[in-house]
Formats: structure tokens, sequence, C-alpha cells
């Protein structure tokens, strides 16, 4: 093959394979401080005082699930003052020193109303008997008859109140209601526990967009940094990647920092919710990279997550 031809297209498959994008996601505190759990609770129980009862059960899984996609909130339940004062001395004896006094508790209450509603209509109908063997006058008719078709309208409605304080029972954001329902009709109706789990979901759902940090799209751009660290975070695996990245840069004295792995080793800390060093590694980046676009967006990100934390507290 002719060499014009090879050079170039080793050097498009070089630059090509040194250069990677990806796109991640990460929790970014809500303009409305007031309205910022994570930033005021690291522990959630969820009291369900209803234990037992299916209702309950179902809206407290239901809310577990949607709190549990926060990376940095545990979340229990509970559903009686013994087990409850349990989780607490629990707690108390194996505290996490970042999550001391940053308890919160989160109660409510449900009620439903489900109705159903059955139909029945009448339809008179021509019955006609066809040959179609004849060129003409294939179908005569024969009679009559009425026929009963039967429909049925669901209605289902629920009501849930919700209150999130803390272990002194301060509020730590207002309380609030929903009321949310379905309503279809058709010939076959859905069983009501699959209407309580479809409601009970969606009200979850409306509930922690609101008291919920949200989720903002930043892009990684590696030129030279380390491809299998990339990969750890993309996977999830925050704390390897930043241990393999602190392996590399203080593996040899002589080895040169790079700005694309200390920024890597920031957004591992970002992801563990650790402002305060995610910030002191997308600094250091900066410096070696003032012009780089990325990093500078980083920091400006980490800077107003740290501010509505610290106001929020």
């Amino acid at each position: 093959m002719n060499n014009k031809i090879i050079f170039p297209l080793i050097m498009l498959m070089y630059f090509t394979g040194c250069t990677t994008k990806v796109a991640m996601r990460t929790w970014v505190p809500p303009q409305n401080t007031g309205q910022n759990i994570a930033a005021k609770a690291d522990y959630l129980i969820i009291v369900n005082s209803h234990k037992g009862e299916l209702l309950y059960d179902i809206m407290e899984d239901a809310l577990r699930e949607r709190f549990t996609e926060l990376p940095f909130l545990t979340v229990e339940g509970s559903f009686s003052p013994v087990e409850l004062s349990g989780q607490l001395k629990d707690f108390n004896l194996r505290p996490r020193i970042e999550m001391q006094g940053r308890v919160a508790f989160l109660r409510y209450e449900v009620k439903e109303n489900f109705e159903v509603l059955r139909s029945q209509s009448v339809r008179l109908v021509t019955l006609r008997r066809c040959n179609y063997l004849l060129e003409k006058n294939q179908c005569a008719v024969i009679g009559t008859a009425t026929l009963r078709e039967g429909l049925q309208k669901v209605n289902y409605v629920q009501s849930v109140s919700l209150s999130l304080k803390d272990a002194d029972g301060n509020q730590i954001v207002p309380d609030q209601s929903f009321e949310r329902g379905y309503s279809k009709s058709m010939k076959m109706v859905p069983d009501e526990i699959v209407l309580r789990k479809k409601v009970s979901n969606l009200i979850a759902r409306e509930y922690t967009k609101q008291i919920l940090p949200y989720r903002e799209s930043f892009d990684i751009v590696l030129l030279d940094g380390d491809s299998i660290a990339l990969e750890m975070i993309e996977k999830g695996a925050y704390s390897l990647a930043f241990k393999r990245l602190e392996k590399l840069i203080t593996r040899d004295a002589g080895t040169e920092k790079t700005a694309e792995n200390l920024y890597l080793q920031g957004v591992s800390l970002e992801f563990q919710s650790d402002l305060t060093g995610a910030s002191s590694f997308y600094n250091e980046a900066l410096l070696l990279d003032p012009g780089n676009e990325i990093i500078l967006e980083a920091v400006n990100r980490i800077k107003k997550a740290a501010l509505v934390s610290k106001k929020s507290v």
C-alpha cells in the first residue's frame, strides 16, 4: 500500500484513540436552598407507622426507591418506636463523623378512594345468512338479535401528606401534600394493587423532584489521562478510580502530573460528595491547564454546589 496513505491513516487512528469524550451526570444542589434535603441530611429514616398495611408498605417502597438514587444519602425504614429507638442507638454506636446530627425522618399519611362503576348497553343487530357462490342476492335477512355489552369505569384517588423533620423535630423542608388519581373506562379494569403502585410511584417521583438535587450533565474530555480510570468512573467505581490515579501520580516522584488525571480525581471525589476534595483537584488541574474550558466549568460548578451546601446547613 502507498506510504502516503498509510501515514495519515495511522495518525488519524492515534489521535482518535487518545481523545475520549464521555457524558457524565452528577448531583447539583437546587437553587432554592430551603428545598434542599441533600445539604441538610445524610441519613434518612422512612417512618412507616402502619407497617403491614399494604397501602403504606407500597408507598414506603416507592419513597425508598426514589431516595436511594442519591449516592450520598443512606436510607432505612422504620415502623415502630422500639425499632426507631434501636436504629438511632445503633447509629450513635457507629456514627459517621460527617453525618453526625444530619439524620432526617420522613413521615407520611396515605388515604385512598377506589371506585368501579359498571354500566351496560343494549344494541340491536340484524342477522344475515350469506352465500357468496351466488352471483346475485348473496345475503338474506334471517332475523334480529339483542346484544348486551358491559363497560367498567375505574376511579382511583390517592392523597398523601409528607413531613420531613430532623431528630429534634425541626422541619427540614415544608410539609407537602399530594393528591393524584387514575381514571379510565374499559372492559377490563386494573387490579387495585396495580393502581396503588402506579399512583404511589407517581407521587414519590413528584415529591423527590421538589426536594432532591437535580442532575446536571457534563463532559469529561480525556486527552492523555489514564483511560482505565476513566472507564472505572463510567462504571461507577469512583473510589477505585481515585486510588488508581493517586498511585499513578505518586508512584514516581519524577512523574509529571497531568491536568487530565487531576481532573479525573476531582470527578471521582465529586461523585462521592467530597466537594472540598474535588475543588482542590479541580483548581490544581486548572493551574496546569488554565485554558481548559471543561476544567473551568468543573471549578465553577463545585463553587456553586459548595455555596448552596454552606447556606443550607
